[in-house]
């Protein structure tokens, strides 16, 4: 147990309460009577705002502190100890904060969207327990830690998408992406063997000052990246995000905002030091091609919360590009306003969809309210909606006065850098992240253009009103944190004072990046208004180049195959192997109790009976009775007679 830095009380304190209100909040959840369901929400929401306050002392206290870092010894084996611990610097302090925070907001606004659902306990019991498993990634000093943290986030991921599991789309949703993720935890657990085999150590600290073997460290790196690529939902284990949205919307906001999806790239940043040259090639390439992926394939969606989730696949794959480019601090930016406005729109069309379905029950007209060809026209009904909307959009989109327009501008400068001089294939990578940038602002735009701005088609017969007001708060939280005055003073410079301390920033005069960055958007803003009506009917953009198919065939089917040949033989043979052996045991038990009642019993009662009889037959000689004297006397003077004889 060690520490780098003292701390207060108060911020052990807080630290620890930070991590207990969200645990606290699953366990109490199971025990309210479903009478007063309406007060696991309330409780819920209590306890997480309670965390939120406790996240945001750790970050004050540890912010530009040496890092805080507390260890125990967890367990030992083969003469090696191993450790839990805490690691606290300005990335996890900040990282905490926002976890905690997004997760207290959507609290909040499912207090509203979930009122009245069957499973609410179960609900918001999940809910608090992702959030928990979500800080642990965060905060674990190492990663055997950090992995059983990752496992519990995926187990509580499985348990939110399928919450509505009567509904076969949403079970077949969850099982999905619990399976595809343990395709790639396989990987991530290879290259955490490898990083034990050759540096003795899970500890974060530790390994930065391990001896680095360049070989075995690719190799290393590429399986903890394997890890990343399902939990951040990556080409090509990406498919099961988009399906996700069958779960209810604020899980939704939860996940692609600032828990499971940003757990692989926070875990990037923070292990950026393993990843060798040749490996963060490999990374940027598939970042590259899941950011256009998820671009091209959100033009073709009309699906509300479809769109959001490939605009989800699109930024992460920018952020990961980013870590390939050696830049984590950009990534990490983008990583953080992208949780507040990711969140703010998922939120926002949940309150679409909550609305038109109240709507809807009121007027028996029914019609699938998350297809945008359905919608137009919104903006008269539902103003503050319409608001909040564009303006967590524009940040979506990087429109300036925006955090979006600072990240994503940290994350092109980031590639200039990165791409020097000349003609290369990362001028490919650069040049792919520009039209990354400018499809989001065209997907984007349209999407809102349909929902609010387009002519009335199945709405028009709705009497459509806002959500209520604690759907309405978290919203309007989100949309104020989208704006650019919380990241850095001036607009247009993202060197504020959160990138320049999450990471040794590389001085840089980004001025022209951010001018042509400003055109290019507002060039995009043009091309997504002529062609707000356009209908992109493409079947493969549609269905996301058919990956998922792909995806099912060859990983799932194969793995669902083996799990079917692996019950069959546990069946079969191994239980028929013990079923076999058991019998044989019974067996010899009755063989060897006949043979211990019948032989081994017999031949000692027979040995008894025998000296029984003999001292019968010799206490007879001195019976006392003068005719048995006789009888004795006279056999044996004839047994002398023959044995003389003879």
């Amino acid at each position: 147990m060690d520490a780098i830095h003292t701390y207060s009380f108060l911020f052990h304190f807080c630290l620890v309460a930070a991590l207990a209100f969200p645990l606290l909040s699953f366990v109490l959840s199971f025990y309210i009577s479903e009478k007063y369901s309406w007060i696991t929400s309330v409780l819920a929401s209590f306890l997480l705002l309670l965390g939120t306050l406790a996240s945001a002392v750790v970050l004050y206290q540890a912010w530009n502190h040496p890092p805080f870092a507390y260890r125990l010894e967890w367990f030992s084996l083969a003469g090696y100890s191993f450790s839990a611990g805490v690691y606290i610097n300005n990335i996890s302090a900040l990282m905490l904060f926002i976890v905690t925070g997004v997760s207290f907001l959507v609290h909040l606004y499912s207090v509203g969207y979930m009122a009245g659902d069957a499973g609410i306990q179960r609900y918001f019991a999940m809910l608090g327990f992702f959030t928990f498993a979500m800080q642990g990634i965060v905060v674990s000093g190492n990663l055997l830690m950090t992995f059983v943290f990752w496992e519990l986030v995926g187990f509580s991921s499985y348990m939110l998408i399928g919450h509505w599991h009567e509904i076969p789309a949403a079970a077949e949703a969850s099982k999905r992406a619990f399976i595809i993720n343990r395709v790639g935890d396989a990987g991530f657990l290879v290259g955490l063997m490898i990083v034990w085999a050759h540096g003795h150590s899970f500890d974060i600290a530790a390994l930065q000052h391990m001896p680095v073997d360049p070989t075995w460290m690719t190799l290393a790196s590429l399986g903890i990246f394997c890890g990343i690529v399902g939990k951040s939902a990556q080409f090509p284990l990406f498919t099961w995000l988009p399906d996700a949205m069958v779960g209810p919307t604020p899980v939704s906001a939860l996940i692609h905002a600032a828990t499971m999806v940003a757990a692989g790239v926070f875990l990037l940043a923070r292990v950026h030091f393993l990843f060798t040259v040749p490996a963060l090639h490999i990374v940027a390439v598939v970042g590259c091609i899941t950011a256009l992926l998820g671009a091209v394939s959100a033009l073709a969606q009309h699906d509300i919360k479809k769109i959001l989730a490939y605009s989800t696949l699109s930024q992460l794959g920018l952020m990961v590009v980013a870590l390939g480019a050696g830049s984590p601090q950009a990534a990490l930016l983008h990583l953080f306003t992208h949780a507040f406005f990711k969140a703010c729109l998922f939120l926002a069309a949940g309150a679409v969809i909550h609305s038109l379905h109240q709507a809807q029950h009121q007027s028996h007209v029914h019609f699938d309210v998350q297809d945008i060809r359905n919608l137009g026209g919104l903006e008269k009904k539902l103003p503050f909606t319409f608001l909040i909307f564009v303006i967590s959009g524009s940040a979506l989109a990087g429109l300036p006065l925006t955090s979006g327009f600072l990240s994503k501008d940290a994350i092109l400068t980031a590639l200039v850098q990165w791409h020097g001089e000349g003609f290369s294939w990362k001028l490919l990578i650069l040049a792919a992240v520009a039209l990354v940038s400018f499809l989001t602002v065209v997907y984007t735009f349209r999407m809102i253009w349909k929902i609010f701005k387009g002519s009335e088609t199945a709405t028009a017969q709705l009497h459509i009103s806002e959500p209520p007001a604690v759907m309405r708060a978290p919203m309007a939280v989100l949309a104020g944190v989208s704006l650019w005055i919380w990241f850095s003073w001036n607009p247009f410079n993202f060197y504020g004072w959160m990138y320049t301390n999450i990471g040794e920033a590389k001085p840089f005069h980004s001025g022209m990046v951010s001018i042509a960055s400003a055109i290019w958007v507002i060039l995009a803003l043009g091309v997504a208004y002529v062609t707000r009506q356009v209908t992109v009917g493409s079947p493969l953009l549609l269905n996301a180049f058919y990956f998922d198919r792909l995806l099912k065939q060859f990983v799932e089917k194969p793995i669902l195959q083996l799990a079917a040949l692996t019950h069959h033989a546990d069946k079969k043979w191994i239980d028929g192997f013990l079923h076999a052996t058991a019998y044989a045991q019974l067996i010899v038990a009755h063989l060897t109790g006949w043979f211990d009642r019948a032989i081994v019993d017999g031949l000692v009662d027979g040995v008894a009976g025998a000296a029984k009889g003999l001292g019968s037959f010799t206490r007879s000689f001195q019976g006392g009775k003068i005719q048995l004297y006789i009888f004795w006397a006279t056999f044996a003077i004839i047994i002398f007679i023959i044995w003389t004889l003879l």
